[in-house]
């Protein structure tokens, strides 16, 4: 096995993202860009430097029509896997498309259904009409977020030792008891109650760390254009700035290096 270095990773996930992108496009099926990768798109037309994944997130109806195309087609080159929760063959609450040809080693994290390099896929659903309501349930969506990576964070992982303390001595054995899979359930179900089609507002819920500050309308949120990103153009909604400023605030301020996160994972082209 070779060794990747962070640009031949970042170059492996942009192949995992154009074959994407012509499976969404063949199908009429609409994604936007979202998290980092969307703000690496708007601020650096690419990957963030330090960034080593993509993240997109799709409407739940959409994300439900992919899982049951490939179920029933090919849609994937011979190195390429598609998995998700509802399938049984993915433990978190979403997809994954990963790469076949390549093999990783994460330092924080301990997945057995995660060893080759993937790009995020995440269902949006629908949200509370009332702002109060929308924080609530994302507070207890973020709170099973925790829960769910709780059972699978190394104990010695963490922004600080509270941090690390808490989630070794609490989190953690709850999330053990539970199971992942359970926790995952209990996400996707959260999720699903307040139905996409009929929703005002929508919003990443089954993974939802970045909070309510993501929220958009379903208008705004399906309103798509095209971005530039390392050289090809992907879908993003056209309100991107409304959601970045949501989730990072001045999202064109790079931040201190103490705050540049990545994945801290090794990765092997086979």
């Amino acid at each position: 096995m070779e060794k990747m270095s962070l640009r031949e990773i970042q170059l492996a996930e942009l192949d995992l993202m154009v074959e994407f992108d012509k499976v969404m496009r063949k199908y009429g099926l609409k994604y936007t860009l979202c998290a980092g990768t969307l703000l690496g798109a708007v601020r650096h037309k690419g990957f963030i430097p330090w960034d080593d994944d993509i993240d997109v997130s799709m409407p739940r109806p959409d994300y439900q029509k992919l899982i049951r195309l490939n179920r029933k087609k090919k849609l994937w080159p011979e190195n390429m896997e598609l998995k998700c929760f509802e399938d049984g063959t993915l433990d978190a609450p979403f997809m994954k498309l990963f790469d076949t040809n390549t093999q990783i080693t994460e330092t924080n994290y301990s997945q057995k259904d995660v060893t080759n390099l993937w790009i995020d896929i995440f269902p949006v659903d629908g949200l509370p009409k009332d702002k109060t309501s929308r924080k609530l349930h994302y507070k207890l969506a973020k709170d099973f977020c925790r829960m769910n990576v709780a059972s699978v964070v190394n104990d010695d992982y963490g922004s600080n030792k509270a941090v690390i303390f808490i989630k070794k001595h609490f989190m953690k054995p709850i999330a053990k008891r539970f199971g992942r899979k359970n926790i995952s359930e209990m996400q996707r179900k959260l999720a699903l109650s307040y139905p996409y089609k009929d929703s005002k507002y929508c919003g990443m819920v089954t993974w939802a760390y970045d909070g309510p500050g993501q929220t958009l309308t379903r208008k705004q949120y399906e309103r798509l254009i095209e971005l530039p990103f390392e050289g090809h153009s992907f879908y993003a909604t056209a309100s991107y700035d409304k959601y970045l400023r949501g989730v990072f605030g001045d999202y064109m301020q790079l931040p201190p290096e103490e705050e540049r996160i990545t994945h801290d994972l090794e990765a092997y082209r086979l």
